[in-house]
């Protein structure tokens, strides 16, 4: 799905009262609550294989749902590895 689609979707969500967080390798998506990430397309969780990193990154994603209560734009502290 295309980030502009997937702004879309997550605004639609949360217009019905349910908040959403959206992983994003781009910059700028429109979406209320972005996490972004600096991992290649296709890797929004990081590395093949490393399941704990990948457990780390969607769990900080989550807690943006309690930190931000307005629209933003957050860096998860992560890093590619490969």
């Amino acid at each position: 799905m295309c980030h502009w689609s997937v702004g879309l979707v997550s605004r639609a969500i949360e217009e019905e009262g349910v908040p959403t967080v959206t992983l994003s390798m781009e910059r700028d998506v429109a979406a209320p609550r972005v996490a972004f990430v600096p991992f290649p397309y296709n890797f929004p969780v990081g590395e093949p294989e490393e399941r704990d990193k990948h457990w780390e990154v969607v769990l900080a994603a989550l807690g943006l749902l309690h930190e931000l209560r307005e629209p933003g734009e957050v860096d998860l502290p992560f890093s590619w590895q490969w």
